[in-house]
């Protein structure tokens, strides 16, 4: 019954007519106005009640005494967020003969046995976990021999995979006791939430998928997903009530578990109505309950066929609290300035919204190629750098980057006679984290750069005000005639951080920087390790000389109290 009238009172939002300025509701005000604002409203807060966690909170062991409490949404709010992605079913798996993934009596990765890596996860620095998508995958037509994990048969079941069949307990027992351990180490939660359905999902809710002249929908490249139709009449801005209601049952299956926030896969899947009904909801329940979007700039992706352009200004007004952006193709872009724009528009950006909004630092996620292939140990160093002094910025990183793995598997797209799925081709897509696979657990031979990674985090949580809310300097520079060195400054209330890089991940470049009311007898202490070629400085008044070696970053506790009075490119977060 709970769940018929919640379908008509949502129903009944949804199809209200909306005033034009009142289609995006803002995300700081913790109680939304909705039409038929009471009837909501009440529901709501019985909803709230009824499904409120049976599970008593875990106390911390390691950091307090006090009973977990969620904070990751303020955490993405101020920059705090330090994310590590996982795919479960490969974070522990134990591929003992070596051929790569899983076979035989060997194990996929479980809820519970991964636990085991999680004072590892706190011990480099994380503070949140990534969940990839724990539904189990679609079997139809599927991707790979265990089916891809966006891909899902039922986003309301857990995949019997992460199971450990020989602990008595219930799979939904065995999520919350990793959730609880998560807790336990201050470690947040985030889930995954697939944008598309298997075939199977298809075949079986039909109400929920979206059909153009029979014909089911299905985002460009990816044919073993089906699309959802989120409209009832699109024309008249009506939501499909079953699909809301089904999304909703996802929300409270896991803040009924501890789960902290949700990662929402391809968010422009969905219109702007959809999200300005779910994340309020969501808040109705958990205010701290957090929104990520995947959602990368104006024109990335777009047009796609059967997938609508992508809006990330419109995400945000939404609810969402951050988005990917656009650091994933930071190898692309030819110069320092490309960068600079790019965070410049992010920050002007920030004064078009509500407070508080930021990004991912997605040099690298699961959809894009190892950052191995981009320069090595060398690259992920100078990514890491950046990611540990840019504003706006929650880093984020992909399991195995810890250790430099390549995500290159040696079954690759060859045929196995064992498959979980109607298919028995071992499709993967070479240098990408292997979604389709029940594959080895991710990990390289460079573990050297996991340490400077956490090395960085160290010196991003001593410099954290700084780094999380002072400005952003642009410096100019000469005889830089390719654009290689990125020069910036963070500073706040007298002091100042002085980060110097050259993207450059071949070549040492020369360069003058200009640094006003910088002394001669400044000393330039590096706060982050050697790596690669040395780099050599030469300090004057007002100017930095420097070559920087391949792919160095530099990072220089500097005594310029007074920097941004005499610098015309200072920007600053909402």
């Amino acid at each position: 019954m709970v769940m018929n009238i919640s379908s008509n009172l949502i129903a009944q939002r949804v199809n209200s007519p909306v005033a034009k300025n009142d289609t995006v509701m803002k995300t700081v005000s913790s109680k939304p106005t909705f039409a038929s604002s009471n009837l909501l409203e009440q529901f709501l807060q019985n909803q709230a009640a009824i499904n409120a966690p049976v599970v008593t909170p875990v106390e911390q062991t390691t950091v307090s005494d006090k009973p977990y409490k969620n904070d990751l949404r303020t955490l993405f709010r101020t920059n705090n967020a330090k994310i590590l992605a996982i795919l479960p079913r490969t974070f522990t798996a134990q591929d003992t003969n070596g051929n790569e993934y899983i076979d035989g009596n060997e194990k996929a990765g479980t809820f519970l046995s991964a636990i085991s890596r999680l004072d590892e996860v706190k011990k480099e620095g994380f503070n949140t976990l990534h969940l990839l998508p724990i539904n189990p995958p679609g079997k139809d037509n599927a991707m790979g021999t265990a089916g891809s994990v966006y891909s899902p048969e039922d986003i309301l079941k857990i995949d019997p995979v992460l199971i450990d069949k020989n602990d008595p307990r219930s799979d939904v027992e065995q999520f919350k006791a990793f959730i609880d351990e998560c807790h336990k180490r201050d470690i947040k939660v985030m889930i995954d939430m697939p944008s598309c359905a298997s075939y199977n999902l298809y075949k079986e809710k039909p109400e929920l998928m979206a059909i153009e002249n029979g014909i089911p929908k299905t985002p460009q490249g990816w044919e073993d997903i089906r699309m959802f139709q989120p409209w009832d009449d699109e024309g008249k801005r009506t939501l499909n009530p079953e699909l809301l209601e089904y999304h909703r049952k996802f929300v409270d299956m896991l803040i009924d578990a501890g789960v902290d926030g949700i990662r929402a896969d391809v968010a422009r899947a969905k219109p702007v109505e959809f999200w300005d009904i779910l994340i309020p909801y969501s808040r109705k329940r958990n205010p701290e309950f957090a929104w990520l979007a995947e959602t990368y700039t104006y024109e990335d992706a777009s047009p796609q066929a059967n997938m609508p352009y992508d809006r990330p200004e419109d995400s945000l007004r939404a609810g969402f609290d951050s988005y990917y952006g656009q650091y994933h193709i930071f190898h692309e872009w030819q110069g320092a300035k490309d960068l600079h724009n790019y965070v410049i528009d992010n920050l002007n950006m920030s004064y078009r919204l509500d407070k508080g909004k930021s990004l991912i630092g997605s040099f690298a996620t699961h959809d894009d190629i190892s950052p191995m292939f981009h320069g090595g140990e060398i690259y992920c160093n100078l990514t890491s750098g950046l990611e540990a002094t840019l504003p706006m910025m929650n880093p984020y990183f992909v399991d195995g980057f810890q250790s430099g793995d390549y995500y290159l598997y040696q079954y690759g797209n060859k045929q196995n006679p064992v498959s979980m799925t109607d298919n028995h081709t071992m499709d993967v897509h070479s240098g990408k984290l292997d979604i389709f696979n029940l594959s080895r657990k991710p990990g390289g031979k460079e573990p050297q750069i996991g340490k400077f990674m956490t090395e960085c985090f160290n010196m991003r949580d001593k410099y954290s005000n700084v780094i999380t809310k002072g400005s952003y300097i642009v410096l100019d520079k000469e005889k830089d005639k390719q654009d290689q060195i990125i020069a910036f400054a963070r500073h706040l209330n007298g002091k100042t951080l002085l980060v110097l890089a050259n993207k450059d991940v071949n070549h040492p470049v020369a360069c003058r920087v200009k640094v006003p009311t910088i002394k001669e007898n400044q000393k330039l202490t590096n706060l982050l390790p050697k790596y690669g070629e040395e780099s050599k400085f030469q300090i004057n008044k007002d100017s930095v000389s420097m070559v920087l070696g391949a792919g160095r970053i530099h990072v220089f506790e500097i005594d310029t109290p007074n920097i941004e009075m005499y610098c015309d490119k200072v920007y600053k977060q909402k």
